[in-house]
């Protein structure tokens, strides 16, 4: 690679490495908050990439069968508003025994007692001034309360109940614990500790199988993806209602954890019980593992219960979850498979999990994988990218990405890893845009800088195609054929030490400028200027079919132009100014030549230094321009006069030089004749008939007394007095450049 390219590229890979600096920073900084916005797109990556496995690789549901009574707008509409009595509830638990179910779990909280008909009446007459007294055993026989705790033993029935984060709110009775923290232990936990409870009457937590916590909590953006399995309360802790019901369907009340030290604390990293134990994080949390959107498990209408109007068999064996569906009821929920999910199907979906296949996890090692990730894909593309063009890099960070949510989806679908994907796909498209803008910034300058550079040497219009498809040109050497014209004031030196230097500035400028204008109207790319020396090229960088053409083009209005501006310099008291110009057509090298110093957009070559000779014998023949032979040829459009046969200093071959007069159509008959007068008189001189040659070129400097017929007249009396050879061919040799 090119030091310049390597120049290139180093700002690129800076701003690379620090990109990735920043994004392993911001990924692994202790102190981020869960509504950072990161954390915000990995919970919407998670997302898709939950539904996505769904479909791809859907999970099945156990053998045991998690059933869900549902108080629906259905049951409601029949049974009564809510909350219904519990003499109501009773017979729901009596009617699911009954069906057969194993464990039924109550999604509701009993906090208060139900109101007693018996104190209603009592209370409606006292205020009437009357006492009444019930007859012994009616209060109790109509207690909803005493009713429904008689009923809870029909099967085993698990309660809920709700921690809050207030320190003063302790209401109704917590049920057993079901692991006592030692005074070490308690000092190193960080499970999730709460100080307030809002649990159910003692007499229904007495007659019940258990209980278990049925708060929620919810991640940042509102969805619930995780569930703690135990909450901490003083030293004790509690289970979730999920594992509360799967402990009262194994007949296990031991809890099984499973810690790791980590500096001062104690983590947690397995809770279950009966062998059956899940992955958590630290703080006792499970990745809720949704078997698919609501209603994957089997949900019926509490009112069809009540009413037998479900199969005999539909529940024998299930574990029953009591929750409700019912929109006015608040416990619906958002999580990553919908919205206005059931919360009490949450439950389910952990319960299944709890007794089957266990929970996918986010492993203790994810920072080390992250920051693995974010140096190689970062590093690697920080280097790579920078040296690729735009779809190369696009596709080598299409790669990357790739790689790096396939990888993610492996990991998460086959070995149930949770692993944070957010920082390494911003990560590869930071570096995308970044280079992409880089490049983008890096290649507007260089344009920017082409043009500045080249549109004082290059037609505008040649630099616009040049930019617009930079890969078709380069400036590398070449051989092609090409066209050079090469312009130089006569009498330059007599008129610079007529003028002060200011003056002498101003013409010039106010000379090259409409003569650089009619070079670049006509395609030619400058050359350089050497003091009053125009030098220009046609051909490249932009290939030219027509360069001949145009430069012969542009010597006719370069002259129409030194003309115009003579009236001008007059006015301001300047020395009218004269012209030569000289165009050759030939094989030429071509490119960016010159020292480490400095450098040009040049031609070299024979042919070059041939126009240059042809500018310069304009001044002997006293014409304003002359072309070659071979820009004769390839220019028929215009009408030429023959000048003379040369050969140059320096050259061997002989060639034939023309003066073009203008094109075709406009040159009128009178030139026409005389043009047609001078080439009869060059046929005679070729032909040694000197009296009819001398004759001719005499009346022609008659007609218009020019240079050129004075040189011939001179040239004829000078052969007539030598001895010719047998061969001679009537070349002319200039001894002077």
């Amino acid at each position: 690679m090119h030091r310049g390219s390597l120049s290139r590229t180093r700002l690129p890979v800076l701003l690379g490495v620090l990109l990735t600096i920043y994004f392993i920073f911001l990924s692994l900084q202790p102190g981020q908050s869960p509504g950072h916005w990161l954390k915000r797109l990995d919970f919407l990556l998670y997302d898709l990439r939950f539904n996505t496995a769904l479909d791809w690789h859907p999970p099945e549901r156990g053998d045991q069968p998690v059933v869900i009574i549902d108080i629906d707008e259905k049951s409601l509409a029949r049974e009564g508003q809510w909350p219904w009595s519990r003499h109501k509830l009773a017979d729901l638990v009596t009617t699911l025994a009954q069906y057969g179910a194993v464990v039924v779990a109550f999604d509701v909280v009993f906090s208060e007692p139900e109101r007693n008909p018996v104190d209603d009446i009592r209370k409606r007459l006292a205020t009437d001034g009357l006492y009444w007294q019930a007859p012994d055993g009616w209060r109790q026989q109509v207690d909803a309360d005493s009713h429904f705790a008689q009923e809870l033993p029909a099967t085993d029935v698990v309660l809920g109940f709700f921690f809050l984060d207030e320190a003063n709110v302790s209401v109704g009775q917590l049920p057993a614990s079901v692991y006592r923290l030692l005074p070490d232990a308690a000092r190193r936990s960080v499970v999730i500790t709460k100080p307030g409870y809002v649990a159910n009457l003692p007499v229904l937590q007495d007659a019940s199988a258990g209980a278990g916590f049925v708060t929620t909590f919810a991640d940042a953006d509102g969805a619930i993806r995780l569930a703690p399995l135990v909450i901490r309360y003083g030293n004790e802790l509690y289970p979730s209602l999920a594992l509360a019901t799967v402990m009262a369907y194994l007949f296990d009340r031991q809890l099984q954890l499973e810690t790791v030290e980590l500096g001062e604390v104690d983590v947690l990293r397995y809770a279950g019980v009966g062998g059956q134990l899940a992955r958590t994080d630290a703080a006792g949390r499970v990745i809720v593992p949704y078997k698919g959107p609501k209603r994957t498990f089997p949900y019926f209408s509490a009112t069809d219960v009540f009413n037998g109007n479900i199969s005999p068999d539909a529940l024998e064996g299930a574990i029953v979850l009591v929750g409700t569906s019912a929109l006015g009821l608040s416990d619906l929920r958002a999580t990553p498979v919908g919205t206005q999910y059931p919360g009490v199907e949450v439950h389910a979906n952990v319960i299944d999990a709890l007794l089957n296949d266990g929970f996918p996890y986010r492993p203790e090692w994810e920072a080390g994988a992250l920051l693995a990730q974010l140096l190689v894909f970062g590093l690697l593309l920080s280097f790579l990218l920078p040296r690729l063009g735009p779809f190369a890099a696009i596709s080598a960070s299409a790669v990357a990405v790739l790689l790096g949510i396939s990888g993610n989806f492996y990991l998460w679908t086959y070995l149930r890893l949770d692993l944070p994907l957010a920082a390494v796909l911003l990560l590869v498209s930071g570096l995308t845009i970044l280079n992409l803008g880089y490049g983008f910034i890096s290649e507007n300058f260089s344009r920017r800088l082409l043009k500045g550079m080249f549109d004082q040497y290059v037609p505008p219009a040649h630099i616009e195609r040049m930019m617009n498809d930079p890969s078709a040109y380069h400036f590398a050497g070449e051989s092609k054929e090409l066209t050079v014209l090469f312009s130089d004031i006569r009498r330059f030196t007599s008129i610079s030490e007529s003028l002060p230097a200011t003056d002498l500035k101003a013409l010039l400028n106010s000379y090259f400028t409409p003569i650089t204008k009619a070079i670049f109207d006509h395609e030619g790319t400058i050359d350089k200027y050497v003091g009053d020396m125009v030098m220009a090229f046609w051909g490249a960088p932009l290939d030219d079919e027509r360069h001949a053409f145009h430069a012969v083009q542009t010597a006719l209005c370069m002259q129409q132009v030194t003309a115009s501006l003579r009236e001008e310099f007059a006015a301001r008291g300047w020395p009218a100014i004269e012209i030569g110009i000289g165009v050759n057509t030939g094989q030429m090298n071509v490119g960016d030549m010159g020292s480490s110093y400095r450098r040009a957009y040049t031609v070299l070559g024979d042919a070059v230094n041939l126009g240059s000779r042809l500018e310069s014998i304009t001044k002997f023949y006293g014409v304003k321009i002359l072309v070659g032979e071979h820009t004769y040829a390839q220019a028929p459009e215009f009408i030429y006069r023959y000048v003379d046969r040369i050969q140059v200093k320096g050259k061997n071959e002989p060639i034939r030089v023309y003066e073009p007069l203008g094109f075709s159509a406009e040159v009128d008959d009178a030139v026409l004749k005389t043009l047609e007068l001078q080439q009869q008189a060059v046929e005679h001189y070729f032909a040694r008939r000197w009296d009819d040659a001398a004759q001719m070129f005499t009346r022609l400097w008659q007609q218009q007394p020019e240079r050129l017929y004075q040189i011939y007249i001179e040239r004829i009396e000078s052969l007539r007095q030598q001895t010719l050879p047998q061969d001679w061919d009537g070349v002319f040799r200039h001894t002077e450049k």
